[in-house]
C-alpha cells in the first residue's frame, strides 16, 4: 500500500514543523527530553521517529535498547548519521504501522507523538 511519508524529503518535513508558525519540532524536543526521563526503563521505542529529534536528550547508558521506527528509510538513515554516540543500543527499524505491527519488538515505554494524527486511533492501537 502506497505511503506518502515514503516519499516526503525529511528536510521539507522538519523545515515546515520548525517554522514560527507551527513550532511542532520545538515542543516535541521537549516533550522528548521529558519523556525519556520520566519512567526508569531499560528499553524505548519511538514511533514517527523521523531525523530523531530530541533523542540529543538521551544520557550514556541511560537505554539498553532504542528503538526507532518509521516508514521511511532515508529518514532512518539520517538518524543513524546524526546519532553515532548511540551505535549499538539504537536500532532503526523500516515498518508500516498500517500493515506491519507484528514486527514491532517490545519496549517498556513507547513514545508516539503525533503519529496517531497520521495513522488514525485504530492503527495505533493495534501497533500497541
Amino acid at each position: 500500500m502506497y505511503n506518502p511519508w515514503e516519499e516526503i524529503p525529511l528536510n521539507d518535513y522538519e523545515n515546515h514543523m520548525k517554522l514560527n508558525s507551527v513550532m511542532q519540532l520545538q515542543a516535541m524536543n521537549e516533550r522528548m527530553k521529558d519523556q525519556f526521563n520520566i519512567y526508569p526503563v531499560s528499553s524505548v521505542m519511538i514511533l514517527g521517529i523521523a531525523g530523531g529529534n530530541g533523542l540529543e536528550h538521551i544520557k550514556e547508558h541511560q537505554f539498553e535498547h532504542i528503538y526507532g521506527v518509521d516508514v521511511n528509510p532515508s529518514y532512518l538513515q539520517e538518524v543513524v548519521r546524526r546519532y553515532p554516540n548511540l551505535t549499538g543500543v539504537l536500532e532503526c527499524l523500516c515498518i508500516n504501522l498500517i500493515e506491519e505491527t507484528a514486527k514491532l519488538p517490545k519496549a517498556d515505554l513507547v513514545i508516539a507523538n503525533l503519529l496517531v494524527e497520521y495513522i488514525g486511533y485504530n492503527c495505533f492501537q493495534k501497533a500497541v
